[in-house]
């Protein structure tokens, strides 16, 4: 506006308003006016010649007026991300396990839900999630969560059935190859291991109940459908993952045929099933090769 010669909020730093603590703001609100760039951020040093449409730790809001008006980050974010990437670690380890990689094409993509079946209970863990550009990590989210539940679980990548319903203790047997050999000269025998074979095998036993997930209700209709999808689980010659409430957990397949046994009601099935450890929970590329994980190889050295 020019009125007498003068233009009044001309100057570069003329709008410029008082200084506020950007946590507090809830609200801004521009009218009777033509504006180009609304920018918010907790960098008191930044002068108006510094603005740009790009963003950084600082930045609350940055708003161009363009033709898609957008006073959020995302149209930054898809610009310098190819990949959203989510991984988790035990607190305390220095070991990143990457359990989720999505590859990014638009803003819809970084619409993500994502739930981690196979986190050990009785565990603290520390979760990040990232974004990857070529193939080079350049923002991240922390976030420290802790795990328990009780009873056991099985998972793989499409399913989790649980139970905490007469649940045994699992019981297991460390597993390795020997041959005992009987010298003629040696009172005592020699043994011989000329095998790395190292796994666990176990039995687990538990009843199964079809239980409502908003109200806690056994649905007892649903029972024999719930069992009959477990039980063809178990025997699809797959591996799955078992976790218990004590804080163990395997890469299993099971070994044998499931047993279905009454237990004090027709309603009330206990089943039980042997299995055999096949690989390492923490490893992403066993995860990978045993179906238990879309995380392929470009991620294992990440």
């Amino acid at each position: 506006m020019i009125f007498l010669g003068n233009t009044f909020h001309g100057g570069e730093n003329a709008s410029y308003p008082p200084a506020v603590d950007t946590k507090k703001v809830t609200e801004v609100q521009l009218s009777d006016g033509t504006y180009n760039h609304l920018v918010l951020t907790s960098d008191a040093a930044m002068e108006v010649g510094d603005i740009s449409d790009e963003w950084d730790y600082n930045t609350k809001i940055n708003a161009t007026f363009d033709a898609n008006f957008d006073a959020g980050n995302t149209g930054f974010s898809l610009r310098n991300t190819d990949y959203v990437v989510i991984k988790r670690r035990e607190v305390g380890s220095t070991h990143w396990v990457i359990i989720y990689a999505k590859e990014i094409h638009t803003v819809a993509d970084f619409d993500i839900s994502f739930t981690d079946k196979y986190a050990r209970s009785k565990t603290e863990y520390q979760y990040c999630v990232s974004s990857y550009t070529n193939g080079i990590e350049n923002s991240f989210i922390l976030d420290n969560v802790y795990s328990e539940f009780d009873g056991y679980y099985i998972a793989d990548k499409d399913c989790l059935f649980g139970t905490i319903y007469d649940v045994d203790g699992c019981d297991t047997s460390k597993n390795m190859a020997n041959q005992v050999i009987r010298l003629l000269n040696s009172k005592y025998a020699s043994v011989v291991s000329n095998s790395d074979i190292n796994y666990e095998s176990g039995s687990v036993t538990g009843s199964f109940i079809r239980m409502d997930e908003v109200t806690g209700e056994v649905r007892p209709d649903d029972g024999l459908r719930y069992r009959s999808s477990l039980k063809n689980r178990l025997v699809n010659k797959k591996p799955l993952i078992l976790k218990i409430h004590d804080g163990r957990i395997w890469m299993i397949k099971v070994t044998g045929a499931p047993t279905d046994s009454m237990n004090g009601h027709q309603d009330l099935r206990s089943i039980n099933f042997e299995w055999a450890e096949v690989g390492d929970v923490e490893d992403m590329q066993s995860l990978f090769e045993n179906g238990l994980s879309d995380v392929d190889a470009k991620w294992w050295t990440s």
